[in-house]
């Protein structure tokens, strides 16, 4: 079974982040708590190992975690001002644009857009700080297709002996809304956004959007 690492205190966010650096660098898959559910990551370079860990099909893209707004200006095509991204970044929000060519290749192959992710947890924003030039693929801890979403690590101990690490910030606030996941929001055509999924911030981030003057986009 994966090694756990409990987050108490600074010391033990500290230690984790090394440790899970260390893992990560080292071509493994970790777990992780996010702002919203727990997830699962590794380097973009071994995303491979999250599609056979999860039964995922291929068609089905994988996000990203980036540390900072320079990496998804690095990763990404951005549409949008950068005022705007402060409001919505650290969040409960995945922004969708066109990936640029920094962005391997091999990642995602099948679409030329890529879901970019700041959560407003503090693990995490740690951790992609240790990775500037190599963002950190990520989606839920759960098995493809199933349809809940994982609040505490206890909720993907299915996974745990297939995992190489496991972070445990304790149970996530259990609300509905968590429980749907990240908004998403497809940002890769300017001055328009399309909804893709509701999310558990929803109106706040639709409110955002057109306060910049972004028009929801008509099917």
């Amino acid at each position: 079974m994966a090694p756990i690492l409990q987050l108490k205190s600074q010391n033990d966010i500290k230690y984790a982040v090394k440790k899970a650096a260390e893992i990560l660098r080292n071509g493994g898959i970790i777990a992780l708590p996010t702002d919203t559910i727990y997830g699962v990551s590794t380097l973009v370079k071994n995303s491979e190992k999250i599609y056979k860990l999860k039964h995922r099909p291929h068609e089905k893209p994988l996000g990203l975690f980036v540390a900072n707004l320079k990496q998804i200006e690095k990763f990404s095509n951005v549409t949008v001002l950068t005022s705007l991204l402060n409001e919505l970044l650290p969040g409960p929000v995945t922004l969708i644009f066109q990936r640029s060519s920094e962005l391997s290749k091999d990642f995602n192959p099948t679409t030329e857009n890529v879901g970019i992710r700041i959560p407003e947890q503090n693990f995490v924003q740690l951790l992609t700080q240790e990775f500037p030039d190599e963002p950190i693929a990520q989606t839920s801890a759960n098995l493809s297709g199933t349809p809940e979403s994982p609040l505490c690590i206890q909720d993907f101990k299915n996974l745990w002996s297939s995992l190489d690490l496991i972070i445990d910030a304790g149970p996530i606030v259990q609300n509905q809304g968590n429980r749907n996941g990240s908004t998403i929001i497809d940002l890769s055509v300017k001055g328009e956004f399309n909804l893709i999924r509701d999310g558990c911030a929803k109106d706040q981030t639709v409110q955002t959007l057109k306060k910049f003057g972004l028009v929801e986009k008509q099917e």
